[in-house]
This record gives structure tokens, sequence and C-alpha cells, in this order.
């Protein structure tokens, strides 16, 4: 019985941690992209007290950002300063 419990206490947990991620990136989406692309976005590496200045200095030039702390979640766990800049991406003949 312990066990019944105990995995429905992890599936909820990842449920809830899905829905977490999605709202964050819906409003990654919806608060940033119509000034910036999602490459500048994503290949940011900050801190979470570093994501959260970068949102303040955001909404201070205009950002509307709704749902703040969904967004900050997603950012510091998508983009940590713990996880490497992903390299450009290259064409096959290496001329982008």
């Amino acid at each position: 019985m312990r066990t019944v419990w105990l995995a429905a206490a992890v599936a909820l947990g990842a449920a809830a941690q899905g829905q977490d991620t999605a709202a964050g990136k819906q409003e990654m989406q919806r608060g940033c992209v119509p000034c910036h692309s999602l490459r500048l976005v994503e290949s940011q590496r900050l801190s979470a007290a570093a994501w959260s200045k970068e949102l303040d200095k955001m909404e201070r030039w205009g950002a509307i950002i709704k749902n703040r702390q969904a967004l900050l979640d997603y950012l510091a766990q998508e983009y940590p300063d713990t996880k490497p800049v992903p390299k450009p991406e290259r064409s096959g003949d290496g001329s982008k």
C-alpha cells in the first residue's frame, strides 16, 4: 500500500512540474519573444537571482509579464548558470 501512495505522489509531482514548465514556457513565448529571438533567451545562463534582475529590467523597459514566478522558475530551471551554453548550430557545409 505504501508503494502505491509513493508512486501516486511521484506522479502528481511530475504532473505539477510539467504544468509549471508549460506555464513558464508559455510566458516566455508571450513575454520575451515579442522583443527577443528565442536564440537570445536560450543562449543565456544565469542564476535565479540574475534571472530575476533581468526580468525586473525587462519590465522597466516595458515587457508585460503576467506570470512572473512561472517565467522565473522556468528560466532558472532551463537556463541556469550551471548548465553549459549550447554550441551554435551549423549547416551541413559549415556556412552557418
